[in-house]
């Protein structure tokens, strides 16, 4: 594989999201407006791009509340989830202004329900609660912010905490006064279910080290049900894992202002069908995969499993960390079938000696990948704080380009005709039990229908 020299420009790669290359307690509330938390707008002058130029509302699902409508039933939500409950589509639930922690309960939410989050707060399904949000692609599950013009870290996002098994014990949620607790023994813990759900304006850092993502998923194990899920314009991550350990897919993280996808603390799983696309001006690694920041050889060691994504990054305009992913504090990881293109600071960062180990015993496996048109050096070894490896840079890409990887740097040629240039993808049906076998690299088969245009998913602005 040649080295990469150069960076593509955006407005071609976000023309389109075909991206593809063969070869991828509550109070209604009917009257008060001032409960409708739209008074004040989001505060768009961050340096950031916020996106939409209107309010962020898109029409809702045939027979559900209309945010837009002066009659529609909102319905206050301002404590604990105590019962089982069920949110239906013909209300619009506004957490308000403080977290709202589901306890020793269900929560149902029906497909095409609205929620919308003010100022800081946040849901929260602890340990022994549970989560059951199934929306469908025409009638996707919602939850949004409540201002009128709305900005990134509006409101705190979603939050699920498991029983599951993370390599640091128990631990404590971040974002939290009184944080709850995560981490125990069950690895068949079940948080719930996700399909067709779109979290969006959500997140955002707290103090260096803590704060609340799009989606945060703390120790949530094999029972849990995950797939058809998009975060949009987070101010943190997008999706961040912290031990556990379940398959997902159909996962877009649009516009994160940082990591698109952040796993840690000895999750292991299965990710497929994947599709990352940075804002021009933020966002770091479309993957970051760390083990544990205190031992770097507490097991289970963080080992995912990913499989067709695609993952466009910032591109070369503005001073952004955008790159395609990072391994580091002695993780390990198989990326297989995946596109990594337009990445500022290179395709990929490894730091540590114990990740470059796990690399050269061959439990880190990455194959039949493109890399294509990310910054120079394309794959860094090494880095700042104690991050050494035996590596150089040029040892980690010629471990990359090894001949038996079969990865690649050639044109994915992402348009709206999905691609121009077929081309088989060495193993690419054999990417283990538990995946879906497929012949191409990235997010969308060329052959199928392109699931990334489908209502659930929100496109770039």
């Amino acid at each position: 594989m040649k080295r990469i020299s150069s960076i593509i420009t955006l407005p071609a790669m976000f023309a389109t999201m075909a991206l593809v290359l063969p070869s991828t307690g509550c109070e209604d509330d009917n009257d008060d407006d001032d409960d409708h938390d739209h008074e004040e707008a989001g505060d768009d002058d961050d340096g950031m791009a916020t996106g939409d130029d209107d309010d962020g509302m898109q029409p809702p699902p045939a027979g559900c509340a209309d945010p837009a409508d002066p009659n529609a039933s909102f319905v206050i939500v301002q404590s604990n989830i105590l019962a089982d409950t069920t949110w239906t589509c013909d209300n619009i639930y506004v957490l308000a202004g403080s977290d709202v922690f589901v306890q020793g309960a269900v929560l149902t939410i029906q497909p095409g329900t609205r929620i919308e989050g003010r100022e800081s707060a946040a849901l929260v399904i602890e340990k022994d609660a549970r989560i059951e949000a199934v929306g469908t692609a025409d009638k996707p599950i919602v939850m949004t912010s409540s201002q009128p013009n709305p900005a990134r870290g509006d409101w705190g996002g979603l939050v699920l905490l498991g029983n599951a098994v993370a390599n640091i014990g128990t631990g404590l949620a971040e974002g939290f006064p009184t944080p709850p607790t995560y981490g125990g023994n069950n690895p068949a813990h079940n948080c719930g279910t996700l399909q067709y759900v779109r979290v969006e304006w959500a997140g955002f850092p707290l103090v260096e080290g803590s704060e609340l993502n799009g989606i945060t998923f703390y120790a949530c194990g094999t029972e849990t049900t995950v797939d058809h899920v998009q975060v949009y314009m987070g101010q943190d991550d997008g999706f961040e894992w912290f031990g556990g350990g379940f398959n997902a897919s159909y996962l877009v993280s649009t516009g994160s202002a940082d990591d698109s996808f952040d796993i840690d603390q000895g999750f292991q799983g299965q990710l497929q069908h994947l599709l990352v696309v940075q804002d021009a001006l933020v966002g770091d690694n479309g993957f970051e995969i760390s083990n544990n920041d205190t031992a770097f050889d507490a097991t289970p060691v963080t080992r995912p499993m990913i499989a067709n994504a695609t993952v466009i990054g910032a591109g070369p305009v503005h001073d952004v960390k955008s790159r395609g992913f990072t391994l580091k504090e002695g993780t390990q990881a198989t990326i297989q079938s995946t596109i990594f293109t337009n990445a500022k600071n290179g395709a990929a960062l490894l730091t540590h000696q114990a990740t470059e180990n796990q690399a050269t015993s061959g439990a880190t496996v990455l194959t039949n990948n493109i890399f294509w048109n990310n910054g120079v050096p394309a794959f860094v070894a090494g880095g700042d704080d104690d991050a050494g490896t035996t590596w150089d840079n040029a040892a980690f890409e010629a471990w990359v380009n090894d001949p038996s990887r079969a990865n690649l740097s050639i044109d994915p040629v992402l348009n709206a005709n999905a691609a121009t240039a077929p081309q088989a993808a060495t193993g690419g049906a054999t990417l283990g039990a538990g995946f879906t076998p497929t012949t191409y690299i990235g997010a969308v088969d060329p052959a199928g229908p392109n699931w990334t245009l489908e209502a659930w998913v929100r496109a770039y602005p």
